[in-house]
Order: structure tokens, then C-alpha cells, then sequence
């Protein structure tokens, strides 16, 4: 009896496998279309792929965003956030710089003149440091508008958008709460079922 057993289930894994390769052999004829920005000359791609990466003006409105919780981190105490929001906008405005080559000489020019004091007013944990750089970068960031033609003058921000600088802990705690509970229906959803 059991080699008979032995033998049913080595002849059905046999042709479960034969079943699987014939599928396999079948799909293999299917080939996904391909993108168009991978068809024609190197020229044609790069300038394809140009068009769908972030247009200057996209780099400058997250650069806006950033200079937002960088201001709301510095100014509530939140110092390794404050410092990542700094590192991201140099990263933002080093990829602006790649996208518009015009504009490199502005950039760098800004980076060099307030960073290592942003840095440094950060790491003071001094709100007043910190606002007499924020405010040196920011009058930076108007000339750069003014020089290249766009006068748009970035308001000081008065909130946040993130949960991390906007101090809301009871918001915080109250999404978890209902998070919890969300996650609390579905178990007891999964155990009625059953």
C-alpha cells in the first residue's frame, strides 16, 4: 500500500511539473510592450526621459515645503529634524542645479554663504541663532527669485504640515487610537467569519 502511495505522488509530481514547464514555455512568448522612452537614438531617450523627470519648478515647490519644516523644526527645538530638512533641501537644489545649469553659480553661491552657519545655528539648539540664519538663507533664496527673473517672495511659515513639528500629540495619539481600533474590527471581522 505504501508504495503504491509512493508511486501516485511521485506520477502526479511528475506531471504537475510537465503541467508547469508547458505554462512556463507559453509565457515565455509574452513580451510587455516596451516604454517609448526607450525606443530611438540615445539622444531621443535622454530627451524623452527628460521630460518626465521634475521640471525645476517641481524641485523649487518641495524646496518650499522643506523650507517650511525646516523653519518649524528649528524654531520648536527639533534639532535632527531640522538638520535633515537643511541636508535634503542642499540634496533638492543640487539636483535643481543639474536640471537648469544656468542657475549652478546661484545655487552654489547660496549653498556656500548659509549652510555651514544654518548648520551651526542648528546644532546651537539657540532659537535665536537658528532665526538669524533661517532669516540670512531666506533673504537668500528672495535675491536668487529676484536675480533669475521670478520676484516670488516664500511667506515665513506659520505651521507645519508634519506631525513631527507640529506638536500635536494629541492628534497623534488620537490617530493611533483609531488605528488601533480599525485594526481591532478587522481581527474580530476575521474571527467571526471562522
Amino acid at each position: 500500500m505504501r508504495k503504491m502511495i509512493l508511486i501516485l505522488v511521485v506520477i502526479s509530481s511528475l506531471a504537475t511539473g510537465g503541467i508547469l514547464a508547458i505554462m512556463a514555455a507559453d509565457l515565455g512568448r509574452y513580451r510587455p510592450p516596451t516604454p517609448a522612452w526607450f525606443t530611438g537614438t540615445t539622444e531621443d531617450k535622454v530627451q524623452k526621459l527628460g521630460l518626465i523627470q521634475p521640471s525645476y519648478a517641481d524641485l523649487m515647490l518641495w524646496n518650499g515645503i522643506r523650507l517650511n519644516e525646516l523653519f518649524a523644526a528649528g524654531i520648536s527645538g527639533k534639532t535632527e529634524y531640522a538638520k535633515l530638512q537643511a541636508k535634503k533641501i542642499e540634496e533638492t537644489l543640487e539636483k535643481a542645479a543639474l536640471v537648469d545649469p544656468t542657475r549652478r553659480g546661484g545655487i552654489e553661491g547660496l549653498l556656500s554663504a548659509n549652510y555651514p552657519g544654518l548648520i551651526q545655528a542648528i546644532d546651537s539648539k539657540r532659537s535665536d541663532e537658528f532665526q538669524a540664519a533661517f532669516g540670512k538663507l531666506y533673504a537668500s533664496c528672495v535675491t536668487c527669485h529676484v536675480n533669475h527673473g521670478v520676484p516670488f517672495y516664500p511667506l515665513i511659515p506659520t505651521t507645519s504640515i508634519s506631525p513631527i513639528t507640529s506638536g500635536s500629540l494629541e492628534l497623534w495619539q488620537e490617530i493611533q487610537k483609531h488605528l488601533r481600533q480599525e485594526q481591532e474590527k478587522k481581527i474580530q471581522q476575521e474571527r467571526e467569519k471562522k
